[in-house]
């Protein structure tokens, strides 16, 4: 590097740090930035052999000679606005609504919030076999495992109707009473009234039996209900599929919707359900928060076989549960990366 150049760096670089405190010294740097980006860093060439091995000193030659240094041109100083002449900022995006836009259709995402299409839900409710309807039955049900998020899975438990809380997280034996009533006809077609609670086993027609979900709040979660609560079975376009409720340990109240679901109907192998349910209940414990709901998303999947108990000779069903909780961002659950796994065993014996 010749010594002209190397003065030259070292005094664009003295100028530069002065050059914002006054017009004149603005310009100056201008001038000098100039030269500089026309003026490129040449060393001559070697006088040794390129047969040769390089030396350190020819290599560091060639390295500078093969680049140049530029310095960014300053703009003169204006007196109304410091920098009058630079660039304008990109333009933010904006909306053309005035409304704030939703995220949807984020990888696999489910957006809850959008109106429960037919496609969605392949039947009106959770069907049971037929010789289950109007009986009631004895559930005993424990936490066997618990997998990532402890706490989201702890809420979603208890917010679906879960029991005292260390029912959860010492993983006992909750005990409580169902009951199976008679399945509603609903849905209309251009051929008249659709049931799709029927279906066929051993070569018969049958119709199954769907679960009371109101009853089973009220027996799961026992004396934790609030007691001048009325639990809400249903909504307004009649789909049992939707609860509501309030319970002391938990702020505000407690709204549950299936936004999808698949069943397998009774079969001699089993029968079973998987449900996509929102939950919308408060933004965390304490008063604080009551009146500040969020949404959470839980997928409840549940497995039955049919038995008789060696002791007794009474029915009984034995099943597993699988739940599954994912991240909602304004609305849209990304039910392709579960946040927590947690499964159950499940015995229903007849009263």
């Amino acid at each position: 590097m010749s010594p002209r150049s190397c003065i030259l760096i070292a005094l664009t670089t003295s100028v530069l740090t002065t050059c914002n405190n006054s017009r004149s010294s603005s310009l100056l740097c201008h001038a000098l930035s100039s030269q500089t980006t026309r003026q490129s860093i040449h060393v001559p060439p070697s006088s040794t052999s390129d047969n040769l091995p390089p030396t350190r000193r020819s290599f560091v030659q060639k390295a500078a000679a093969s680049s140049a240094i530029f310095l960014p041109l300053l703009s003169p100083l204006n007196g109304n606005n410091n920098n009058a002449n630079a660039a304008a900022p990109l333009p933010l995006l904006t909306s053309s609504s005035t409304s704030p836009q939703r995220i949807e259709e984020i990888g696999g995402g489910f957006d809850l919030l959008s109106p429960t299409s037919s496609s969605s839900l392949s039947s009106s409710d959770v069907f049971y076999p037929s010789s289950m309807s109007n009986t009631q039955w004895k559930v005993q049900r424990v936490v066997t495992s618990v997998e990532g998020e402890l706490g989201q899975a702890a809420v979603a438990w208890k917010c679906l109707g879960g029991g005292e809380e260390r029912a959860f997280t010492s993983k006992l034996t909750e005990a409580y009473n169902v009951r199976f009533v008679d399945a509603p006809v609903v849905g209309m077609s251009g051929n008249g009234v659709v049931d799709d609670a029927q279906y066929e086993f051993e070569g018969k027609r049958a119709r199954g039996c769907i679960l009371d979900r109101k009853f089973e709040i009220l027996n799961r979660v026992g004396k934790l209900l609030q007691s001048d609560d009325v639990i809400s079975w249903g909504d307004d376009d009649g789909e049992p599929g939707s609860i509501s409720y309030a319970r002391n340990d938990y702020p505000g109240r407690i709204e549950l919707k299936t936004v999808q679901r698949s069943i397998e109907p009774p079969s001699e192998a089993g029968f079973g359900s998987d449900e996509l349910i929102r939950i919308q209940s408060s933004a965390g414990g304490g008063a604080l928060f009551v009146g500040s709901n969020v949404y959470r998303c839980a997928r409840v999947k549940r497995r039955f076989r049919r038995g008789f108990d060696e002791s007794t000779g009474k029915r009984i069903i034995d099943g597993i549960e699988i739940m599954l909780t994912y991240r909602v961002l304004d609305g849209v659950a990304g039910v392709e990366m579960p946040t927590s796994t947690s499964k159950s065993r499940i015995r229903m014996t007849e009263l």
